[in-house]
């Protein structure tokens, strides 16, 4: 009598099963554990290009526009100290103090806390640097002396569809008005103190930070971006050369701007790296107002 069985595996079958499977299951740990820190990688030199891009954006708006022959305050590889002007205008009126129309300008600048001083053009092109009085803006200028028939500067109401784009009205007192006429072009001007020095951020406070401080808002300083490697510097270009210096002049009006060294990092160090990753950046901030 036959009997119809089934043949089951031998042992040796399966250990031949559970190895092979044994080998796949260690190569797809393997490649998806590397896949994860690739990708982890990658995100950290983003979050560390990011860290350089962004103190680019500020300080290339706040030092692009001071002018040496006065704007500079002090200068080391670690911290610049400097006016920088952030809103033009023309004076109409310097009786009892200075009235002035401002052009339009970027309304978020203008309302940042802080104003230190004017910079008043002579005729012959140069400006002089005026510290202190006290700023105030105004709704109009209706008993000014600005309206004046024949001789007016008016300001320019801004349209529905442009709000921003409407001057300012504004005056000064308690400033030296000495020199300064009716059609004198007047800067205002904030000083300012950029420096590298450690970050007040949880987690990062033996990193390195980009802080900035508005001398006379009565703010304090704020951290702008962090963390960045301790290497971070303020370089110098100076009259007369294409190089720039770890060195800043000895006479600061010789300065043409300002060569940045951003090396950026990520916050955490990615797995199997012994130290977080860092994305340097190099670029320049030439001063527009800087005689050729």
């Amino acid at each position: 009598m036959k009997h119809n069985c089934r043949r089951g595996f031998s042992l040796i079958e399966m250990l031949i099963a559970l190895t092979i499977s044994v080998g796949v299951g260690a190569a797809m740990v393997s490649l998806l554990s590397s896949s994860t820190r690739f990708e982890e990688r990658n995100e950290s030199q983003r979050s560390a290009r990011l860290v350089a891009r962004s103190a680019v954006n500020v300080l290339v708006n706040d030092l692009r526009m001071i002018d040496p022959a006065w704007g500079i305050d002090s200068a080391t590889t670690t911290s610049l100290r400097v006016k920088s002007p952030y809103a033009i205008g023309m004076v109409c009126d310097t009786t009892a103090k200075l009235t002035i129309v401002l052009l339009p300008v970027d309304s978020v600048s203008f309302a940042t806390s802080g104003y230190s001083g004017i910079a008043w053009r002579s005729t012959g092109g140069t400006y002089t640097a005026v510290a202190g009085g006290t700023l105030a803006t105004q709704a109009s200028f209706a008993t000014s002396a600005c309206y004046i028939a024949g001789d007016s500067i008016k300001p320019i109401s801004a349209p529905a569809s442009a709000p921003n784009q409407k001057t300012i009205n504004a005056t000064i007192s308690g400033t030296s008005r000495t020199g300064i006429k009716r059609g004198t072009v007047i800067l205002l001007y904030r000083r300012v103190n950029f420096y590298f020095a450690n970050s007040a951020l949880a987690g990062l406070t033996s990193r390195t930070a980009l802080w900035r401080n508005y001398l006379d808002s009565g703010a304090g300083a704020s951290e702008l971006v962090a963390p960045f490697d301790s290497s971070a510097a303020f370089n110098f270009y100076i009259s007369g050369s294409s190089a720039a210096t770890g060195t800043p002049p000895g006479t600061l009006s010789t300065l043409r701007g300002f060569r940045l060294f951003l090396p950026g990092q990520s916050e955490n160090t990615p797995r199997q790296r012994i130290a977080p990753e860092t994305a340097n950046l190099t670029t320049a901030v030439y001063f527009l107002n800087a005689a050729s």
